[in-house]
C-alpha cells in the first residue's frame, strides 16, 4: 500500500512555490492559511476558473458547524469497497509498521496543526462513517483548528457537534460504524464529489461548499479576495458620501473612480478600515 511516499509526493505537486513537510506535502505557509479564511467560495472559484482550475469545487454537504469557515492543508486518504484478501495484506502491513487502532485512525494519526484530513469515501453513509466523537476528538486534538471533508458518512453527531476548535463537511449521518471498506492510499490525488484533491491542496469550506486549492494558487486567491473586499468597501463608502451613484459603482469603473481609488489606497487598507 502507499503511505506517504515522499518522492511520489514531490512529484506529483512540481508547481508548488513554497516549503514542504517532511513528507514531501507542500507546505503553504501559515499566513496565506489564515488571509484565507476571509475569502469566499465564488472568489476563489474565479482566480481557479481562470487558471483552467474547473474541477476544484463540491457542494451538498452537512456542515457540523455552518457559519465557521473551515480552512487548512489537505492530508488525504483513499477507500475502496473492501475484499477479505485486499484487507489482510493492509492489516497486515500495519501490524508490521506498528500501526495503532482502526484503519480509520491511521492516517488521523499523522495530522498536524492546521491539517485537514480529506477522505475519499465514494459517498457512503450507511457503515460509511470516517468518524464518531473519539476520532472526531484526535482530529481535532491534532490540527488544533482544522477538521475533516468526508466524501462518506460521519457518526455520533450529538457529541461531535459540542467538540470546539473544530468543523467537518460530509455527507450523511449513520448511527453505525465504519465496515466493508478498506484504506487503500494515503496523501495520494483523491476525487470528491466532482473535484479532486491533492496533499497540500488548501482546504476552503463555507457555507457554499469545500474548495481545493493548488498551492501555487493560494497567494493569488487571497490577493485577489483582498482586493475584492477592498474595492467593494471604496465603492460603498462613496455611495455613503453621495460622490458616485449606484449604478456608477456596480460596473467597470471610470478612469476617475480608479484614479480615486488608487489615491485612496495609498493611505487605506484592509487593516485601517478593520476589515481584517
Amino acid at each position: 500500500m502507499n503511505w506517504d511516499d515522499k518522492q511520489k509526493t514531490i512529484d506529483l505537486t512540481p508547481k508548488n512555490p513554497f516549503g514542504r513537510y517532511d513528507n514531501g506535502r507542500p507546505k503553504v505557509p501559515d499566513d496565506i492559511i489564515e488571509r484565507m479564511r476571509h475569502v469566499t467560495s465564488e472568489e476563489a472559484w474565479g482566480v481557479l476558473n481562470s487558471n483552467d482550475h474547473t474541477l476544484a469545487f463540491e457542494g451538498n454537504w452537512e456542515i457540523i458547524h455552518p457559519h465557521q469557515i473551515l480552512v487548512g492543508r489537505a492530508v488525504t486518504c483513499r477507500y475502496v469497497p473492501s475484499r477479505p484478501d485486499l484487507n489482510d495484506v493492509v492489516e497486515a502491513q500495519g501490524k508490521e509498521e506498528g500501526r495503532i487502532g482502526g484503519q480509520n485512525s491511521w492516517a488521523i494519526d499523522t495530522l498536524q496543526p492546521n491539517d485537514i484530513i480529506v477522505v475519499e469515501l465514494f459517498g457512503k453513509i450507511v457503515w460509511g462513517t470516517f468518524a464518531g466523537d473519539n476520532l472526531a476528538t484526535a482530529i481535532a486534538s491534532n490540527t488544533q483548528g482544522g477538521g475533516m471533508i468526508v466524501d462518506g458518512g460521519m457518526r455520533d453527531f450529538q457529541r461531535v457537534v459540542e467538540l470546539e476548535n473544530f468543523n467537518g463537511f460530509t455527507k450523511g449521518l449513520d448511527p453505525t460504524p465504519i465496515r466493508d471498506v478498506t484504506l487503500v492510499e494515503i496523501n495520494v490525488p483523491v476525487r470528491i464529489g466532482h473535484a479532486t484533491c491533492l496533499p497540500g491542496d488548501v482546504v476552503l469550506g463555507t457555507p457554499t461548499g469545500v474548495t481545493f486549492i493548488p498551492p501555487h494558487l493560494a497567494e493569488a486567491v487571497v490577493e485577489r479576495s483582498e482586493n475584492v473586499r477592498l474595492r467593494d468597501y471604496f465603492g460603498q463608502l462613496r455611495i455613503r458620501e453621495g460622490v458616485y451613484t449606484p449604478g456608477e459603482v456596480d460596473r467597470k469603473w471610470s478612469e476617475k473612480m480608479e484614479s480615486d481609488f488608487e489615491e485612496w489606497g495609498q493611505t487605506h487598507n484592509l487593516e485601517t478600515e478593520g476589515l481584517i
